[in-house]
């Protein structure tokens, strides 16, 4: 199994047996047409992945409902044959969007999605309802633990929820400086030492390049690289990757 962190913001491409998954694909440089008033974010660059490597994706998963994670424009430009795996919520906005992909439903049972196993698991507050973690398991019991928000601690206690390779968001980020929509590297740093992994991928970056009305009402606060790759070996650019031996 090997994961590339396909663009500087929070798009994954998972490959096994020469079948891929992307996780939130968003492949353009702008996120919302130019006229977008609620939210904007533009990409020098829309992805490292190569047309090869796109056209062994035969999965897509989607994790929430928002814009910069259910990138609509994204979807329409990939073969209708490929699968959606996601939870009812965004079944219902590809549906209403006329995406003709056929939709399928993740849950904590699992799904093997080209041999991997493959499991929603709750998040955390405020995104209960609205969005789901991941835990991937291969075939040779590797396993990818895969957040973009934030880690429902209790739940991974609970059920003792173990992975080699984490991808975790760790820049601060909130709503009305009260509402945490991303956790502080602190709180990465609890993640990974309950889930025991040994390499740690950054998701979500620079919250603060979002733009649009929205932005008004953020706050945002970097993280210390150098300390959190002090603990663990920490990947953050675009076209970082790890692959299982």
């Amino acid at each position: 199994m090997k994961i590339i962190k396909a663009d500087n913001y929070q798009t994954w491409f998972i490959d096994y047996k020469n079948n891929s998954i992307l996780i939130d694909p968003w492949l353009t440089n702008n996120l919302q047409p130019k006229d977008s008033f609620f939210i904007q974010r533009y990409k020098s660059n829309n992805s490292v992945l190569t047309n090869e490597q796109i056209k062994t994706v035969n999965a897509i998963i989607i994790t929430a409902p928002f814009e910069d994670h259910l990138h609509i424009g994204t979807l329409k430009m990939l073969p209708e044959k490929i699968n959606i795996y996601t939870s009812n919520i965004v079944k219902k906005l590809l549906l209403k969007n006329n995406v003709k992909n056929s939709i399928k439903i993740l849950d904590e049972s699992g799904t093997f999605i080209n041999d991997i196993n493959v499991k929603s698991v709750p998040t955390s507050y405020p995104y209960y309802k609205s969005t789901f973690s991941i835990l991937f398991e291969d075939e040779n019991n590797n396993k990818v633990f895969h957040e973009g928000h934030r880690v429902n601690f209790k739940y991974i206690t609970k059920n003792n929820i173990k992975a080699d390779v984490s991808i975790l968001t760790a820049e601060e980020s909130k709503l009305f400086g009260l509402i945490q929509l991303g956790m502080n590297y602190k709180n990465t740093l609890r993640a990974i030492k309950l889930l025991e992994s040994k390499k740690l991928f950054i998701t979500g970056n620079s919250p603060n390049k979002t733009e649009g009305f929205i932005s008004n009402f953020l706050y945002t606060k970097s993280f210390n690289y150098k300390e959190l790759s002090k603990q663990i070996d920490t990947c953050i650019n675009e076209g970082d990757y790890f692959e299982f031996k």
